[in-house]
């Protein structure tokens, strides 16, 4: 019997004590039943609508940032978790425009993931191939004045280590004026006032500038980067302004110039001897830092493809070798790293510059992902950096076929004049010793230099060998091919002085001749013949003189002198006995040509030879006959004209043709080429950098072996054709256009203080004046809808040729009305049309993708369903992607409440709260919700979108109640009723009797089986009841709340709260700032009427990426079937790949690989990325069952 005795009394305590606690809110966060959220329950029908999640799945916490509300949950490109916005590398969260190109863009009219502009990751992988970039439709912002801008810059690299790209490291100042250089060398400048209208704001980022940029204008403080050129923004950033300066240096300038030392852009990766040898190759020869910086842009430009499907390089092969030597193709990034570290490896510093690529024209432009880009920029003595891009024009390699400049084939000569002969002849032994009457061998080599086939015709030699009036050998011989010749015997001792002559034909026609002469000396004379000189030049009818010598070697016989020679000459002495001289007077032949002087000396019966080569050259004259007064540079002209000598006889040679500023002047050669038969016809061209002016052209021959050189030089003009470079078609709106051209050169180079006369329609005229580079703009006012033909002309100078260029504009105005508050959940409708155009289409960009309406007699429909997060966007209109007009839209959501509340009881203190989400289910923080219940009251929600309400029912009874947000410029209002039930105060004077009766009672009849059983009772009783009493008041400043090693964890109360962790006494207050080891760990936060409850993670976040990819991840993979750790990551995902999205099982396979195999550094941003895509992936919080 007292068994169950025992058993009832414990069963009577517990009843009481869970009644005497039942004023305490039971389901805080679950919509109580039969509880009506009023207005706000459509909610429902609008996830249908939208496909998004319901409220009760896990939603991240918004939380503080530097003391200000997180915006991302109003701006969805700031949050990584949006979908479409895929991690490029592990460190960092990379714009859409960045992302792997593998992953998919999400179709017009779902959720983008907002419209995001590039930014500055802390680091690039180029095995990620980031630049692979194919979105040429949306549009991530508009630019304005930018005529003189190619480049705006957002991030700039220093260090390339193992495929990756690091950002430069360096301390801001507060400002928004940029430090210009100071320039020590000739220069000119232009400047551009750039207005840039983003489609999405840059927040608490880079903005985008040029280099030199002088002063930005933008809301909020802005901070200045110096080594860099950056600017920074702290707030939101919707559109902003900014001045640029551009310097323009002459090539002489540049050429010469030399680079900084900076060893902080010098850094370079452990690279192959490949790499070392190929960065020396292209320099080879080069002289000067900005030349060696060009040969490796242009080598880059030419031997290698642009290819936005370039495969990436495999694990184990550095990118930049990858690139250079096996697939020889790539993207922008690709081919600038190549620049930088082939650059570096010269010495030469250099960095690395990522932004957009724009165009360079004052209209308004809109800019789109297609255009991000890389480049490099090299720093140099008094100039400052200079930007190279080494990237390949899309569409083929370089240099595969030039166009050619010239004039028609019936202007040209039939036969070109080939170029005279250039090569070395060797002989070999020289001088040949030998005896009397014995055969010996020559040796013979000709080397030529520069020969090749002319007209069709190839090079041919021919060989002779001339021993004065004793014999000749003749033969053919081949180029570098030495040949033997076998010479006859000489009768007589002496000295002879053989010649070799080569002669260069091309089908039978002589081009020119080369001649050496060497020496034979012939043993055997008692006495010996020796002449100074030893050989003789003279010019036709010139006098000369021969001293010679007999030297008798102890020989004093008379020796007798004898001369044969075919020209007039006199002997001073005529014999005498050795040794004595004698001076031979002669005058040379009036014919040009080799001749020999052969002096004999006889005594007794011995006599002996001594032959002096003489070399008679001719006078000649050089007359230019036919060439263009005035020349044109980039464009070849042809020179002709004759060679003769004094008789009037035909000389050949080389010819070559100079540019001279005076006769005085050295000249600069146009033209190579040789005299045939007389005759020359060089084809010639005037250098790039030659300046404009008056010259004297002069032909110049050469001389040969036989003829002197001559030269004839009229005068000429220089001058240059000049283009205008203009757009052939221009869309505009009415009104005011500013129309943006450039005069130039043949050679690209803008053409610097033109008059240039603009003509409207035919009836309005305007001049503008061209800069320093040649730009210039012509304000318009195009009044009415329709076509406009517009006509500009330059006049031409005394150097420069005159151009036209035209240019039709069609001048469009919009007539549509765009309303300025777009509702979350419903469509849009947008008529309108276009006055000026009938057909074509009109395209709407919106943050929910790009929309295309085709016009019909000018008139256009859109109907864009609203789908991404409240916020302030910037929708564009563009037709036939010319942008006509961009207006700030609003997108607000409609809003829900739900109220949560326990029994409540008269008199008694009790909680209510309303939670407001809005149509995606997130929470709506920091608004004020208003409470009709025992008065009004009011309260702001927290981070979770609840406000707590505090209420003391005055009666008992059913009670009507009303919540309501009124709403604000981004959520609509919404309105909660229901009703509360109190009931009447509990017997608390019963239940103290009770209490103090039933141990008594226990104590008389208990057992110990009855004890122990009222001991777990009330244990039990007790937790309940301790359970039930936490109240959601903390509010750690993450969500999840999951830390590193060593980082700061900081916990907010609603309340004033004594505060424990894992048991232990922390502090009280409203604020806790703690660090704690790693581990999970319990905090308890008791106020006065109210308890709270929480737990945090301190991890490694390598390894606790590991451990949720095996814990939720594989789970996920079991519970589909496939087995878990039995595949691998990567095929572990394509297997779920049609039931999952694919950037999210992307994201968490490449990260779990990167924390799992690699030694990237893995932190906070990258266990996000993994934790928000897992979560979508599974459908909740992996923490909630820890």
């Amino acid at each position: 019997m007292r068994k169950y005795i025992s058993s009832a009394l414990i069963l009577l305590l517990t009843l009481l004590l869970i009644a005497s606690i039942n004023q305490i809110p039971t389901r805080l966060y679950g919509a109580s039943e039969g509880v009506s959220a009023g207005n706000g329950s459509a909610i429902a029908g609008i996830e249908s609508i939208l496909g998004v999640k319901s409220p009760e799945q896990s939603v991240e916490k918004s939380v503080m940032k530097n003391g200000t509300l997180d915006l991302s949950r109003f701006y969805p490109w700031l949050n990584s978790s949006t979908r479409g916005v895929s991690p490029r590398n592990v460190s960092f969260n990379l714009s859409p425009e960045y992302s792997n190109l593998s992953y998919p863009s999400p179709p017009a009219g779902n959720n983008s993931g907002g419209a995001g502009i590039l930014t500055e990751p802390e680091s690039i992988d180029l095995r990620r191939n980031g630049f692979c970039r194919g979105d040429t439709e949306r549009i991530v912002m508009t630019v304005s004045g930018a005529a003189h801008t190619a480049y705006l810059r957002g991030g700039v690299y220093a260090t390339y280590l193992n495929g990756t790209w690091y950002r430069l490291n360096e301390t801001s100042v507060p400002g928004n004026r940029g430090n210009l250089p100071v320039l020590s060398v000739e220069h000119s400048e232009v400047s551009d006032n750039i207005t840039v209208v983003l489609a999405s704001p840059i927040i608490a980022d880079n903005l985008l500038t040029a280099l030199y940029t002088e002063e930005v204008s933008a809301p909020g403080d802005l901070r200045y980067y110096d080594e860099g050129h950056l600017f920074g923004a702290s707030g939101i950033v919707w559109n902003y302004t900014f001045k640029t300066v551009h310097y323009i240096f002459p090539n002489t300038v540049l050429e010469g110039a030399k680079t900084t030392v900076s060893t902080r852009y010098l850094q370079t990766p452990n690279v192959s001897e490949r790499v070392l040898e190929l960065a020396r190759n292209i320099t080879a020869g080069i002289e000067g830092d900005y030349l060696k910086a060009r040969a490796i842009e242009s080598y880059l430009r030419m031997h290698y493809e642009f290819d936005m499907n370039a495969p990436p390089a495999p694990n184990g092969i550095d990118p930049l070798e990858w690139f250079l030597f096996h697939s020889k193709r790539g993207v922008c990034i690709d081919f600038n790293t190549a620049f930088v570290i082939l650059a570096r490896l010269n010495g030469i510093p250099a960095r690395l510059v990522t932004g957009y690529l724009i165009k360079e024209t004052p209209a308004e432009q809109a800019v789109h992902p297609i255009q991000a880009h890389a480049w490099a920029e090299v720093p140099f003595e008094g100039i400052g950096w200079v930007t190279f891009d080494a990237t390949a024009p899309a569409g083929g390699l370089l240099g595969q076929g030039n166009g050619t400049f010239g004039m028609s084939e019936s202007q040209k000569p039939k036969n070109r004049s080939p170029a005279g002969p250039d090569f070395d002849i060797l002989i070999d032994p020289n001088p040949v010793v030998t005896d009397v009457n014995k055969s010996f061998r020559v040796y013979i080599t000709v080397i030529p230099h520069g020969l090749r086939e002319v007209n069709g015709c190839k090079p041919e030699l021919g060989v002779k060998i001339s021993m004065g009036g004793l014999y000749s050998v003749s033969s053919t011989i081949a180029p570098n091919i030495t040949k033997s010749f076998l010479m006859k015997e000489i009768p007589e001792p002496g000295t002879y002085h053989p010649t070799v002559k080569v002669v260069l034909s091309y089908c039978g026609t002589v081009n020119g001749t080369a001649s050496r002469g060497f020496t034979v000396i012939v043993r055997g004379g008692k006495f010996s013949l020796t002449a100074e000189p030893e050989n003789l030049t003279l010019v036709t009818g010139e006098l000369g003189r021969l001293k010679i010598h007999v030297i008798g070697d102890g020989y004093f016989g008379r020796v007798n002198l004898d001369v044969e020679y075919p020209g007039r000459y006199r002997l001073l002495k005529e014999s005498g006995n050795p040794d004595f001289e004698s001076d031979l007077i002669l005058t040379a032949p009036s014919r040009p040509g080799d001749y020999t002087i052969k002096i004999t000396g006889t005594s007794n019966d011995t006599a002996v030879v001594l032959q002096v080569p003489l070399r008679v050259l001719g006078r000649t004259r050089t007359r230019i006959t036919d060439y263009p007064s005035e020349i044109l540079k980039n464009q070849s002209f042809w020179v002709n004209g004759t060679v003769t000598g004094e008789n009037g006889g035909p000389v050949d040679g080389p010819v070559y043709v100079t540019l001279n500023e005076s006769k005085d002047s050295p000249g600069v050669v146009v033209g190579m080429g040789a005299s045939v038969n007389g005759r020359f016809s060089v084809e010639c061209s005037v250098p790039p950098d030659l300046p404009l002016g008056n010259y004297q052209i002069v032909a110049h021959f050469e001389g040969n072996d036989y003829y002197l050189p001559s030269n004839s030089d009229p005068e000429v003009i220089v001058r240059d054709r000049t283009t205008i470079q203009i757009e052939e078609r221009v869309v505009t709106k009415t009104g005011k256009f500013e129309l943006g051209g450039k005069l130039i050169d043949s050679a690209g180079n803008g053409v610097p203080n033109a008059t240039i006369e603009v003509n409207l329609d035919g009836s309005s005229r305007i001049n503008v004046t061209t800069d320093s580079a040649g730009v210039f703009t012509a304000p318009l006012l195009l009044e009415t809808p329709g076509g406009h033909h517009v006509l500009i002309s330059y006049g031409g100078s005394r150097y420069y040729l005159g151009a036209e260029a035209a240019v039709n504009i069609t001048a469009v105005e919009l007539n549509a009305t765009v309303p300025d508050r777009w509702i979350i959940g419903r469509n849009i409708t947008i008529n309108g049309s276009i006055l000026g155009i009938d057909s074509g289409s009109v395209s709407l960009s919106t943050p929910m993708g790009r929309f295309t309406s085709v016009l019909e007699e000018g008139r256009f429909n859109f109907t864009v369903p609203v789908n991404v997060s409240p916020g302030i966007y910037n929708v564009f209109f563009t037709y036939e992607d010319v942008l006509l007009e961009s207006t700030p839209v609003t997108l607000a959501s409609p809003t829900n409440m739900t109220v949560e509340f326990g029994e409540m009881r008269e008199g008694e203190n009790a909680t209510i709260a309303v939670r407001l989400v809005d149509a995606f289910g997130n929470p709506v923080p920091g608004r004020v919700i208003i409470l009709d219940l025992f008065g009004n009251h009011s309260a702001r929600t927290d981070m979770n979108g609840t406000a707590l309400f505090a209420v003391r029912p005055s009666e008992s009874g059913r009670q009507g109640a009303r919540a309501v947000f009124e709403g604000d410029e981004f959520y609509l209002p919404s309105t909660a009723e229901f009703e509360v039930s109190v009931a009447r105060r509990p017997p608390y004077a019963l239940i103290l009797a009770g209490l103090i009766i039933l141990p008594a009672g226990v104590l008389v009849y208990r057992r110990r089986e009855g004890l122990t059983a009222l001991r777990i009772g009330i244990t039990s009783a007790l937790r309940g009841l301790e359970k039930r009493r936490y109240a959601p008041i903390l509010h750690p400043d993450r969500r999840p709340p999951v830390y590193g090693e060593g980082e700061k964890i900081t916990v907010t109360s609603d309340v004033p709260v004594e505060l424990f962790v894992d048991g232990k006494p922390a502090g009280t207050g409203n604020r806790f700032e703690l660090v704690l080891p790693r581990g999970v760990h319990e905090l308890l936060a008791k106020g006065e009427k109210v308890m709270g409850w929480v737990k945090v993670w301190v991890v490694d976040y390598r390894e606790e990426i590991m451990r949720l990819y095996d814990r939720c991840f594989l789970e996920l993979a079991r519970r589909k079937g496939l087995g878990g750790k039995d595949l691998a990551p990567e095929e572990l995902a394509h297997r779920l790949r049609g039931e999952y999205d694919w950037d999210d099982l992307k994201t968490v396979t490449y990260l779990f690989e990167v924390a799992r195999y690699s030694l990237y550094p893995v932190g906070r941003r990258e266990f996000m990325e993994f934790y928000q895509s897992l979560s979508r992936l599974v459908g909740g919080d992996c923490y909630e069952e820890d």
